[in-house]
């Protein structure tokens, strides 16, 4: 009963917690969830973080998948196995993406490895109030 009672309350809490990418343990950026205001994600660099519509990041990652197999058939790439992670990684993206529902996304980038992290409000919102500490791992 306790638990339910805090998962409810957690909505009228504010948060304030650094999301740090998986691959490199850098920050990524900070996220600020407050009651019954917009979210703000600030990037590492300083600006806010806009969110885009769902069907623009999916056409995003459509783009990049297309492009790196584009440069998969060059020869002079064909063997790069960044390449492969790049799609496999936005094999994901795609896949993140139709389990969201048409939710808003964020595109958050890592500057210390150049790793990318497509989350969703709501996704980022439950890591946000879930997380045991004041770092959020971008999983």
């Amino acid at each position: 009963m306790a638990a339910v009672l805090d998962g409810v309350l957690s909505v009228f809490r504010s948060y304030q917690r650094e999301l740090v990418c998986a691959r490199c343990g850098s920050v990524v950026a900070w996220v600020q969830l407050r009651p019954f205001r917009q979210p703000e994600v600030r990037h590492i660099s300083g600006p806010d973080v806009i969110p885009m519509g769902e069907s623009l990041a999916r056409a995003v990652a459509q783009t990049r998948l297309s492009t790196a197999q584009d440069t998969g058939r060059d020869p002079l790439f064909a063997g790069d196995p960044e390449l492969d992670g790049a799609i496999e990684r936005t094999r994901h993206e795609l896949e993140y993406l139709n389990g969201q529902g048409g939710e808003p996304v964020y595109e958050l980038l890592c500057t210390g490895c150049g790793s990318q992290h497509l989350r969703s409000m709501p996704h980022l919102s439950w890591m946000v109030r879930r997380a045991p500490t004041g770092r959020v791992p971008l999983r």
